[in-house]
């Protein structure tokens, strides 16, 4: 059995909070939880807190953390910090106005006609 560690979203409709929980690989994020580690709320201080001993035994025993809580998990200390100074940012979403802008911006102007061009 391979062991995940994972966000379990709680809370309500737009004010999410988080549990910390180690699933099953194969088992649906919503689903039976083999244990509750932590828990994580970006909408309030403290953000996160977690069990570190909880944490540290299930590493060793080599459940795996997703991208997102090893992020959490470095900014708490409890695994080294994530550097991300070498990667790329994403550009900004265009929208409304501004994206028919850029889209006229980036294309060619037409051609005067060659009669026009002659006087």
């Amino acid at each position: 059995m391979a062991a995940k560690i994972k966000f379990k979203r709680i809370g309500k409709k737009k004010k999410p909070s988080y549990r910390v929980v180690i699933l099953d690989e194969a088992s649906a994020t919503k689903g039976r939880t083999i244990d509750e580690v932590g828990f994580y709320n970006p909408q309030s201080e403290p953000k996160f807190e977690f069990n570190k001993e909880k944490v540290l035994s299930w590493i060793s025993k080599g459940a795996k953390p997703t991208e997102s809580v090893r992020v959490i998990l470095g900014r708490a200390g409890i695994l080294p910090a994530i550097s991300f100074e070498g990667k790329k940012k994403r550009a900004p979403k265009q929208k409304g106005e501004a994206a028919v802008e850029g889209a006229a911006a980036a294309a060619p102007a037409p051609a005067a006609p060659a009669a026009e061009a002659k006087k």
